[in-house]
């Protein structure tokens, strides 16, 4: 009895620690995963904003914010 015991204890504890060596390695994937999409993300916001800085620049070459001469005081 005590050596089938020992057994499923031993058992058990070779299960666990397959278990956790399985779930430390899928932890690193998933770090790597989210940095990547961290990276992507911060260049898709600067593409943005500098397509919206790019835009305000046009427009004022453009002669944006001229007020037509009727409205002027």
């Amino acid at each position: 009895m005590d050596n089938d015991w020992m057994q499923r204890i031993e058992q058990n504890l070779h299960t666990l620690e397959t278990r956790t060596a399985v779930e430390q390695v899928h932890r690193a994937a998933v770090e790597r995963r989210l940095s990547v999409i961290e990276d992507m993300l911060k260049w898709l916001v600067r593409l943005v904003i500098g397509a919206l800085i790019m835009a305000v620049v046009a427009y004022l070459l453009k002669g944006g914010f001229v007020l037509p001469s009727g409205l002027s005081t």
